[in-house]
C-alpha cells in the first residue's frame, strides 16, 4: 500500500503520522506536516476508534518501514504512546489520554460523519459505551512503549481536554520518559505554527 510513496525517494528517512479521532490519513494537518518536516518522506496510516485494532496496524507499518520519526495529535498521540517504535523519535501532540473521559463528558454518544473521505471508504463512525470500554481496557492492559527519544507537545489553551485534564495527561506522559513541550499560542487542533515550534525542538 506504501510501498509506491516510499520508493520515490529513498534517499529521506521514513516518518509516519497518525490522525485524530474521526479524521483520516487524508487531513489538511498531514499535508502541513508533510511541508514542515519535508526532510522526511511521509506515510500517513489511517486508524479508527478500535485501540486493538489501529495500535496493531501502526505497529505493523513501523515494523515493515522502520521509520526515524512517529507523529501522532489527539487520539493519534494516544495510539503513538502504546505504539513499538524503537527506532524512532516519538512525538505525541495534545494526545487524548482521557478519551474514553473525553466522549463520556465532552464529545458525546452518537454517529458522526468523517472529517475527509476515508481510505477504507467509510463516512461515518460510532461512539458508545462500548468504545468508551475498549479505550479503557486498553490503557490498563498495555504501557507505554518509548522510542529512542520521546516529546510530548501540549497547548495551553487546549479547548477540548481543558486544563485539569491537561495537567493529569501532562504528568502521566512525563512519569513515562517524554519532554513536554508547551505551545502558548495554539489549541488543541495542530496549527503550522505548532508544527514550525515543534520541528525548531526535536531536530
Amino acid at each position: 500500500m506504501y510501498a509506491t510513496l516510499v520508493q520515490k525517494n529513498q534517499v529521506k528517512p521514513i516518518a509516519i503520522y497518525v490522525h485524530g479521532l474521526g479524521s483520516g490519513a487524508a487531513s489538511t494537518t498531514v499535508r502541513t506536516v508533510r511541508k514542515v518536516f519535508s526532510e522526511y518522506e511521509w506515510i500517513a496510516i489511517e486508524v479508527n476508534e478500535n485501540p486493538f485494532e489501529s495500535v496493531e496496524k501502526i505497529n505493523a507499518t513501523i515494523s515493515e518501514f522502520k521509520p526515524s520519526l512517529l507523529i501522532g495529535t489527539s487520539l493519534g498521540g494516544y495510539y503513538v504512546f502504546y505504539a513499538d517504535a524503537p527506532c524512532a523519535t516519538k512525538v505525541i501532540c495534545n494526545p487524548a489520554m482521557n478519551i474514553a473521559e473525553l466522549i463520556r463528558s465532552k464529545i458525546g454518544f452518537g454517529t458522526y460523519s468523517y472529517f475527509v473521505e476515508r481510505q477504507d471508504g467509510k463516512t461515518e463512525y460510532t461512539l458508545d459505551e462500548a468504545v468508551c470500554r475498549h479505550f479503557m481496557e486498553y490503557s490498563k492492559s498495555h504501557k507505554a512503549v518509548n522510542g529512542t527519544r520521546n516529546y510530548a507537545l501540549f497547548a495551553v489553551h487546549d479547548e477540548l481536554i481543558g486544563d485539569a485534564d491537561m495537567l493529569e495527561n501532562m504528568a502521566a506522559v512525563f512519569e513515562s520518559g517524554y519532554r513536554l513541550l508547551l505551545d502558548s499560542k495554539g489549541g488543541h487542533r495542530l496549527r503550522a505554527a505548532s508544527l514550525k515550534l515543534l520541528h525548531e525542538k526535536i531536530t
